[in-house]
């Protein structure tokens, strides 16, 4: 494998500016949630039922410019989900990645990962707010999956010293079929146990910024809304508490990001386990920077104990 490598497609935008629930070639692609039946449920007794609307509903929260803003992305994703699939690095366990990842609907962009199946998010505090005032002031945000299905997440955890933040799914965008009785299930990715020996090979899935900050103008970026690039992991930054990613994360690596990135998942390329969430990078040396595995954990085992992605060594 080239290390430092993104993985590119053709750029896909949508020829019609929607308001309602564009046309869906989801139902030919393995789906980030499943809907199945309360009996069949391995846990039925979920804390707090998650809400469907249907495609025709109103989306709580946003005004017009951002509904068409996030149609517009779910046209995108919705045109290019099965190149998307198709440009994937082999192995079941990157599919599964990337079923599990999602980026924010709102024009900051920053992405986010599944880490449990009852609809439990992890992202960047900041991807919610650069400040707990911010973050109180919205908790609520619309994220996409790769496949287009919307949905809409509350932050429950806000932790500016890690600069981490655990979201929990409130809403989904349903089509019209009949899901009475039934819980979602949603794609998650575990976590590594450690962090991983220098130079293992890694990857990345994220949505880079449209605003392109190495132009002197005010030009776009032609990049996917989600791409997946490789790289190595590059050790932890010497002397800093891996507790302590407020300024910079503490976790070194080299796959491509850009600034829309922010919360996407990093997972080993052998086996998808996740060993960290890009946060930053140094303008000095170029080095991307990360929240390391072990701040997660410690984060997670304090907030949400029972998650599923803390019991597993493999990716569901």
């Amino acid at each position: 494998m080239e290390n430092n490598k993104r993985i590119l497609r053709s750029s896909g935008s949508a020829s019609k500016v929607l308001t309602s629930f564009p046309p869906s070639s989801m139902s030919n692609l393995d789906q980030p949630v499943n809907f199945i039946s309360v009996e069949k449920s391995p846990s039925p007794n979920v804390d707090e039922k998650i809400k469907l609307i249907p495609s025709s509903s109103n989306l709580r929260g946003l005004d017009r410019s951002e509904v068409i803003l996030l149609r517009k992305k779910q046209s995108r994703l919705i045109a290019t989900d099965l190149s998307t699939l198709k440009y994937l690095p082999s192995g079941t366990h990157i599919s599964n990645s990337l079923k599990s990842t999602l980026i924010f609907a709102q024009y900051e962009a920053g992405t986010a990962i599944c880490i449990d199946p009852t609809g439990w998010i992890l992202t960047c505090s900041h991807c919610v707010g650069e400040t707990e005032e911010e973050y109180r002031k919205n908790p609520r945000r619309w994220l996409l999956y790769y496949t287009g299905l919307a949905i809409e997440v509350e932050c429950r955890v806000w932790d500016q010293k890690r600069d981490l933040a655990l979201l929990k799914v409130i809403t989904i965008e349903v089509d019209d079929n009949n899901f009475d009785n039934t819980i979602p299930q949603f794609s998650f990715v575990n976590l590594a146990t450690q962090s991983p020996e220098d130079n293992t090979q890694i990857i990345c899935i994220g949505q880079p910024g449209s605003d392109d900050l190495e132009s002197s103008g005010s030009r776009k970026t032609r990049y996917n809304l989600i791409e997946v690039s490789e790289g190595l992991f590059r050790g932890m930054m010497s002397g800093k508490d891996p507790q302590d990613n407020g300024e910079i994360g503490t976790l070194k690596h080299d796959a491509w990001t850009y600034w829309g990135h922010s919360g996407a998942p990093l997972l080993r390329d052998d086996d998808g386990l996740l060993i960290g969430l890009h946060s930053s990078w140094d303008d000095q040396t170029g080095m991307r920077h990360g929240i390391p595995v072990v701040a997660i954990r410690i984060f997670l085992e304090e907030h949400l104990p029972g998650a599923e992605c803390l019991k597993g060594a493999e990716t569901i």
